[in-house]
């Protein structure tokens, strides 16, 4: 056990086999976890029973959301710890994940503590974040603006994230990247460390699919802008930057297309 309280959140709706191999691989970590919850977005009278068989210690919360932001909001009152880190039930976390974000969180005093995630699509594998400067050391609004951290490698300061209210449950698709960049803006320092601690799978179906295919990410990017209600006025005009170059861009398709534009956007910042 290591030497902050930390709890993890794994968001899931029905889907079982992913969940089962999440927790296998929270299992597997070489800092023994303290607290693991298990948020269902729903009411499955077979989760327990499930959880129960897979032999990995964790407490269930089940509620009817139809929201990721909600579910991990949820997770987040629902906490016993005073550090946090999410999961998705698609997500896999490597042994040595948990244990180089608490050291660098103890080391570098920050209440946001983040590595990469490998993100693997159809044909191609690369980490998230993937604009943000080499090495370890402290990041700002303008790095996480220009790409964001994954959940899943992300551990943060359970009050300094109720601090700046949470995860945005008006997004349809950001909530997470909002949550980071408020967290910023409310002068909670963010450090990143240059290891790839998780994975995840980017398949048919999912919401980034849908998105990718009516070609709506710069919707969705300027819609999460607008939830954004910043203190500092600095990063009002860092937003307001990026925000210029996203309008008046072409339609795009992906995330990365954004991080393009951002990182050309700020490349003099």
């Amino acid at each position: 056990m290591g030497s902050l309280k930390i709890t993890t959140i794994i968001t899931t709706h029905h889907r079982p086999g992913l969940l089962i191999r999440a927790l296998k691989s929270l299992a597997a970590e070489r800092r023994k976890f303290g607290e693991i919850l298990v948020v269902e977005d729903g009411e499955d009278p077979s989760m327990a029973s499930l959880l129960r068989a897979t032999g990995v210690p964790c407490r269930l919360v089940q509620r009817k959301l139809h929201s990721v932001a909600k579910a991990r909001n949820l997770g987040l009152q629902e906490a016993h710890s005073d550090w946090v880190i999410f999961l998705d039930d698609d997500d896999i976390v490597y042994p040595d994940r948990l244990e180089k974000l608490e050291a660098a969180a103890v080391h570098s005093g920050a209440g946001f503590v983040f590595g990469s995630t490998l993100k693997v699509t159809p044909g191609r594998r690369f980490p998230v974040p993937t604009k943000h400067p080499e090495g370890e050391g402290v990041s700002n609004f303008a790095d996480i603006l220009r790409c964001m951290p994954h959940t899943n490698s992300t551990l943060i300061s359970r009050k300094a994230l109720l601090d700046c209210g949470g995860f945005v449950e008006a997004s349809t698709y950001f909530s997470d990247w909002c949550a980071f960049l408020h967290m910023v803006d409310h002068a909670s320092s963010a450090w990143r460390i240059p290891h790839l601690l998780s994975e995840f799978e980017a398949g048919e179906g999912g919401m980034t699919h849908d998105v990718a295919r009516g070609n709506g990410m710069k919707a969705k990017v300027l819609e999460a802008f607008d939830l954004l209600n910043l203190q500092q006025e600095e990063n009002q005009q860092i937003l307001q930057k990026v925000r210029l170059a996203v309008e008046q861009a072409e339609p795009f398709s992906s995330y990365d297309s954004y991080v393009d534009l951002a990182d050309r956007a700020l490349s003099d910042h």
